[in-house]
């Protein structure tokens, strides 16, 4: 039968074992409010047995591991709900920015301007060979085009504002991607899976900063470690222990903004500016490229509909002296139908709204107003009623509210999704809190579980000192 000295071995293996789990339990109450932190377990098993005689004797307790509680699962839908959550908020905030340069009042807007415009010819029918209608038509015009270059203006600042915003996210990115690289190499290292908790829980918190800038798909290798790709699968951004880098490069093709592709190690750049939807750095890209490039877009429709339409009447009409004809009302040539050069449909317009402005030689002398329908007729308002007729089916005011309503209803869908992805998001990380959050109460519960072994397996030790004591004193052993 095993002696004293394997008794002593025994309630040895006891204090060691829980010893390590009241430091565990001294750790998880320590941490109860740190960020993305797992409440970590031990796991005790039997230190085996050795045979003597025709009876088998255990040799005590071994705490083979400590593990944090964690959920995989949760952790993916957190960290994509989080993408999609910040992604939603980013364009929310710059397009309500927009939205409160675009609104309509009566007087006020774009179709206040637009109409007035129009109104200015109308006016001038009813009197074309008054000069003051003329001037007044002449301040209407250049009225609608600094209102049409101001609010593109605004949008073109918008924009540049999200370019600027991806090239700081792009750096923040591979900060964080370098700082996941470092951690995958540390838990490749832990001595059993799941060991090195802390620095698993380092990488979570990583990971969930990463996936506010970018949408990601994220999965664990044989080793430990995180494998990130962008969640449009065409960049891989964590391989094991390196971190490819994404660059943000002027591009001509895209009037000078940045380009963001990922560089693999071996040096290879891979172009995702497209692939990159979530997160801020993908909202950013998306505003500047799409959303508010669409409404610049829309703004160039509408400043070339209302200056070629304008300008095909006006050049076949004749001026204040009947005689005078082949004028534009605003700058444009005949080898282009009325609008400036490069200005074409074939672009959608691209640019209009920055070439227009009214024909220098009508700001000077609004008597070259095209009024007239047939040449020798002076006081002829026929073409001054079709120039107004072109408002009348609603075509320039339709396009206006096409645009209005489109922002007013890309904000309102980017403030409910931002809204409902919050909440969402405070759902699931409730829910993880709930599986891996520490609970005071079963700790102190532990605490005093692993309290009262101690002390036990001390009992059990002094006992053991005893007899060997007495042994040594009986027998002179």
């Amino acid at each position: 039968m095993p002696g004293l000295n394997s008794s002593l071995n025994i309630g040895l293996s006891g204090l060691q074992a829980t010893q390590g789990a009241l430091n565990v339990v001294g750790h998880n109450i320590t941490n109860i409010s740190t960020p993305n932190y797992s409440r970590q377990v031990v796991n005790l098993s039997t230190a085996g047995a050795i045979s003597f005689g025709n009876q088998m004797y255990g040799q005590g307790v071994t705490l083979t591991s400590i593990s944090g509680i964690r959920n995989r699962l949760l952790d993916l839908q957190i960290s994509q709900t989080l993408s999609r959550q910040t992604g939603a908020q980013t364009r929310d905030a710059s397009i309500e920015a927009v939205s409160t340069a675009f609104e309509e009042t009566d007087d006020y807007g774009l179709s206040a301007l637009v109409e007035n415009f129009f109104q200015g010819f109308q006016d001038l029918a009813a009197n074309p060979e008054n000069d003051a209608l003329r001037t007044n038509l002449v301040g209407q015009a250049q009225t609608l085009v600094d209102g049409l270059k101001s609010q593109y203006r605004m949008l073109a600042e918008q924009r540049d504002a999200a370019n600027v915003a991806v090239s700081d996210q792009v750096a923040e990115v591979n900060t964080l991607t370098e700082q996941i690289a470092t951690l995958n190499k540390a838990v490749a290292q832990e001595s059993a899976t799941g060991g090195n908790s802390d620095a698993r829980d380092q990488r979570a918190a990583l990971v969930e900063k990463l996936s506010k800038l970018v949408g990601i798909q994220a999965f664990e290798d044989d080793s430990g470690r995180l494998q990130i790709m962008l969640d449009s699968g065409t960049g891989i951004l964590v391989a094991g222990d390196k971190a490819n880098r994404l660059t943000a490069t002027a591009d001509p093709s895209l009037g000078n903004y940045y380009r963001v592709d990922v560089v693999s190690g071996s040096g290879v750049a891979t172009d995702v500016t497209g692939s990159i939807q979530e997160g801020s750095l993908g909202a950013n890209l998306d505003l500047r490229d799409n959303i508010i490039g669409g409404y610049q877009s829309q703004l160039d429709q509408l400043a070339a509909g209302i200056a070629g339409g304008v300008n095909q009447l006006h050049y076949a009409g004749y001026a204040l002296d009947g005689v005078t004809t082949s004028n534009y009302f605003f700058d444009g040539t005949v080898a282009n139908n009325g609008l400036p050069t490069g200005i074409t449909s074939a672009n959608n317009y691209l640019g209009m709204v920055n070439a227009l402005s009214v024909n220098s030689a009508i700001q000077s002398d609004p008597s070259l107003i095209a009024a007239a329908g047939v040449a020798g007729q002076v006081g002829d308002n026929a073409n001054a009623k079709a120039m107004f007729n072109l408002s009348s089916g609603g075509q320039f005011s339709t396009a206006v509210s096409s645009l209005v309503n489109t922002i007013g209803t890309d904000a309102q869908r980017y403030s409910t999704s931002a809204t409902n992805y919050e909440n969402l998001s405070t759902a699931l990380q409730n829910q993880r809190e709930s599986v891996s959050g520490v609970d005071l109460d079963e700790e102190a519960t532990n605490l005093m579980a692993y309290q009262r072994g101690y002390q036990a397996c001390a009992r059990f030790i002094n006992v053991i000192d005893q007899l060997t004591n007495q042994l040594i004193n009986n027998f002179g052993v």
